[in-house]
Formats: C-alpha cells, structure tokens, sequence
C-alpha cells in the first residue's frame, strides 16, 4: 500500500464523526428563560413563602375548625341561671357546636364582676325580670352570645308552654323553614366562594409575575439595540416563541406546584373536606384554562413591548391590561347567576368563571368544553396577532406605536 493511499483512508469521514444535530433557536431562548428565572433567588424565595403561606393557611382552617370554644360563666346560685348555663352546654352537644360553658358559681353579682375583673372568669351571667344579662370584660364571643340566647328562648318557650298547658312543639308547629337550593347546596356554594377567590388570586397573581416580564424584556431589547444583533443569528419569530413558552413553563410549573400542595394538605387534614372531588376535578379544568388565558395575555404583552419605545411607556399601555386582570379578580369573587354564565364564556375571564361554576353547581358536560375551545381558538388568534406585531415593530426606533401604525408595518 502507498503512502498516498494510507493518508486518504486515515482522512476519510465516518459516521461517527458527523455533525451534532443543531438546537433548535426557540428551544434555546425557552432554556435561557427558564434557568435564569429557576436560579433567581428573589424568585426561589417568593415561591418557597408562597407554598409556606398555602400550607399554613389550610393546618390553620384545620386546626381552627377542630378548636372547641371554652368560655368560664360565672353566676350567682340561681336556678335560672345554672340551668341556663346546663341547657346551653346541652343545645350545643345536640347541635354539634364546639363549644364549652363551664360554669362558676358565685355568691354575688359583685364577686363575679370582680372575678372578671381579675380575668378569673370570661362572662358573667345574670338573671333579671326581663331576660337575663351577659357581662364580658373588653369583648363577648358571638357564638357563645348565640348560644345563651338560643338557650334562653327555649327555656322560655318551654316554660309558657307549661302555664298554658301545652307543649313547646305545639306552640311552634309549623314555622320551620327548610332551605331548598333547585341547584347546587349551601355548603358547596360556600366552597365555591372560597376556591373561587383562590382561583381568581392565583391567576391574577401569576398571569402579572409571568406576563409582565415578557413586555419589559422585549422593550428592554428594543431600546439597548440587543434584538438587532440577536436577529442576526435567530429569527424574530423564534425568539418570540422561546419567550413566551419560557415563562408559560414557568407560570405553569409554578401554578402546578401550589394547586397540587394545595390539594395535597387538604386530602391529608384529618377533617374531612366536603366536596374534595369536586375540587379536585376542577383544580384541572382551571389549569387548562389558564393555559389558553395566558397564552392570550402573554402575546398581548409582547406586542405591547415592541410597541413601546421605552419602558417607561409600558405604562400607559399596559393599563387596559392590568384592568382585565383586575376585572377578572372581581369577577371570580362576586359574579353570579347570569353575569357568572355569560363571564364563563368570555376568553380570559372563563379562566376563572368557568372554573367557578364547576364548583358551585353541575354544569353541562359540553359547556366547559365549548368554553375551553374558545379560549384556545382566541389564543391561536391572538399569539399570531402578537407575533405579526411583534415582528414589524420589534426593529422600529423612534418612538412608541399605536396598534393602528403597528399593523400597518410592513415585514
């Protein structure tokens, strides 16, 4: 073999010495989001307080919702009054209220108020001619008030049954009034007012810490000239891309992380929670539609940063959106009825309107469906809308641009 010969086969190509495949630009700006937000330690601190605040705030409604309600009542030797006091402890284990009256006999009202005084008692009870007298010394719990005064009306009403002679049930036969809901039940509306506001709390709160960024860093670019040099080697519409899906990773993650604590701490409370399925099942749906809200919001806050010629005028232009986002929190706390129907189909608002229904009443198969389906279908329109946006103006200097002059750019 020649010498010739053996460099030519030392130099021939292999297979194994091709080319890695080259990254795609948008999975590159999506990393570079995504890393620089998780390494932030503003970000890592906000995110850790937040799940502690979740945490906290569900072993408090446990805990508060287990405490029994002790008061210490003083009174002086009184048939009235002790058997007040016995019939209170008495309507409130047949009720199921958790509350405790344990009773301190005095000898007269004089010790009692002093024994309040020196915080040796909580309430002190006194019978008069026309009802009864309920002393506290700064404050008196409501729920034991209640409880007396509930006592107190049925001893009455027991003791005039018997001057009459007749029963209590006879004299109050009749006029019991029994709550009926055509949908729904008042405990499950109940839940729905309170998950509904913390739906409508985090979508506020994560569609702002997300969306925000993407309009700042976009006008950030434009006005340091970044975007220019970064135009050369990656299409405008893939670095779009990578932001937005950059931070809906990040939204999402995020979102997923404290709904699923969330859900987590109140399956293992040791009370049980009505309508946990229910919850669950829903806490779903509410991660699809923030999906498709935020895809709409985030391409508006793009198209919006390349508008702007300076971050400053991210301030006017982005207030419309802020009032969405705001509209959007009112809605999901006190929207009902037919405002609730109609706002469940509105793209954005159905974010948390939809949601909210789920939870307060049964609800038609095919409605979130439908309602889910055009959220999607205006984010789609809305994310080419942004990047057509996006791409005229991102490379316009001068000065901010209407929507009007934006759109009649040309590419």
């Amino acid at each position: 073999m020649s010498i010739t010969e053996q460099r030519t086969i030392d130099v021939a190509p292999s297979s194994q010495d091709s080319p890695p495949a080259r990254t795609a630009p948008w999975l590159i700006v999506t990393l570079r989001e995504v890393t620089v937000k998780i390494k932030d330690k503003s970000f890592i601190i906000s995110t850790a307080i937040t799940l502690a605040l979740i945490i906290g705030s569900v072993v408090f409604a446990g805990i508060m919702a287990e405490k029994t309600t002790t008061a210490t009542v003083s009174f002086t030797q009184s048939s009235a009054t002790s058997e007040l006091v016995a019939a209170a402890n008495e309507l409130a284990t047949d009720t199921g209220q958790k509350i405790v009256l344990e009773p301190s006999p005095v000898e007269t009202g004089e010790q009692g108020l002093e024994a309040l005084r020196d915080k040796d008692t909580d309430l002190v009870l006194a019978s008069g001619t026309g009802g009864y007298t309920l002393t506290g010394l700064t404050q008196i719990d409501a729920s034991v008030q209640k409880l007396l005064s509930d006592a107190a009306q049925a001893l009455a009403l027991e003791t005039h049954a018997k001057d009459l002679g007749v029963t209590a049930e006879s004299l109050t036969a009749g006029s019991s009034i029994t709550p009926v809901l055509l949908e729904g039940s008042q405990e499950r509306n109940s839940m729905a007012l309170a998950m509904g506001l913390v739906f409508s709390f985090l979508f506020y709160m994560s569609a702002l810490i997300f969306g925000m960024p993407i309009a700042n860093s976009v006008v950030e670019e434009k006005q340091n000239r970044v975007v220019e040099i970064l135009a050369t080697a990656i299409p405008i519409r893939q670095l779009l891309t990578g932001k937005i899906l950059g931070n809906l990773i990040l939204a999402m993650g995020q979102l997923c992380l404290f709904v699923g604590v969330g859900l987590l701490a109140l399956s293992v409370m040791p009370t049980q929670i009505p309508f946990l399925s229910v919850v669950i099942a829903t806490s779903g749906w509410f991660l699809a539609f923030f999906l498709a809200g935020f895809l709409i919001l985030a391409a508006i806050w793009a198209a919006l940063g390349a508008m702007a010629s300076r971050v400053e005028d991210l301030q006017q232009s982005t207030g419309p959106v802020i009032t969405v986002l705001i509209a959007v929190l009112f809605i999901g706390i006190y929207a009902k009825g037919s405002f609730l129907v109609l706002a469940s189909y509105v793209p954005v608002v159905s974010s948390v309107a939809m949601p909210i229904r789920l939870l307060s009443t049964d609800v038609a198969w095919w409605e979130p469906l439908a309602s889910l389906g055009l959220a999607v279908g205006a984010a789609w329109a809305m994310v080419l809308l942004g990047e057509r946006i996006y791409r005229r103006a991102i490379m316009q200097t001068g000065g901010a641009l209407s929507l009007r002059k934006a759109l009649k750019l040309e590419d």
